[in-house]
């Protein structure tokens, strides 16, 4: 083992589960079209399961929030909507791939509030960022991460560094708990058939 891998594996605490849904060797779905038919309806999982652990925290907690998350619910929509329509017909991919592009950029926007109200300063976000950009590196092409696995751990990782005593701690809290929560939702996906029924659009709040 390489140095540069060695390091990759001693910094997988700090992003525990960053590339538990990208292994190489992550089973592929049986009834999957091709390779993107697959990788996308992990990302679909992914941004279903944190979405739906969202919700009613938005709803009860932090209403604040409750733009910004509709704007997430409805990027996805626009993007199972186009995946649907992929599986029926394969000739949309470059639509599917701009609805999924902005779909990561409402989630990117969501998990940016979160941190900015977290209070963490700006250099640990960025050196947050840095690892994971080197872990990425260094293990190279036998990783497939999904942007929008990445941008969640990337928040929980975040979140994990404000004290469990600090005023904001509730809020980090919620933050790794969604990263939680969509990630088992993918693993749990990882290796069956591909059953949109797993990955309908959630109830803007209204």
């Amino acid at each position: 083992m390489t140095n540069k891998l060695k390091w990759a594996v001693l910094a997988l605490p700090v992003f525990s589960f960053l590339f538990a849904g990208g292994c190489g060797t992550q089973p592929s779905h049986p009834n999957q079209i091709n390779a993107f038919d697959g990788a996308t309806y992990d990302t679909l999982t992914l941004a279903d399961g944190a979405l739906t652990s969202l919700r009613a925290q938005v709803l009860v907690n932090y209403p604040k929030y409750t733009p910004l998350f509709n704007d997430a619910v409805s990027a996805y929509t626009v993007a199972f909507n186009a995946y649907s329509l992929f599986r029926t017909n394969a000739n949309n991919q470059a639509e599917l791939t701009v609805a999924i592009d902005n779909l990561t950029v409402s989630i990117v926007a969501l998990e940016n509030a979160f941190q900015a109200d977290l209070h963490v300063s700006p250099a640990a976000v960025l050196n947050l960022r840095k690892k994971a950009a080197k872990i990425r590196v260094a293990i190279g092409t036998r990783l497939s991460v999904s942007d929008i696995l990445t941008e969640l751990e990337i928040a929980a990782a975040v979140a994990r560094t404000v004290p469990a005593a600090a005023p904001y701690a509730a809020l980090a809290q919620l933050v790794i708990g969604v990263t939680s929560q969509a990630l088992a939702a993918e693993m749990a996906a990882s290796g069956q058939a591909i059953d949109l029924a797993t990955i309908q659009p959630v109830a803007m709040i209204q």
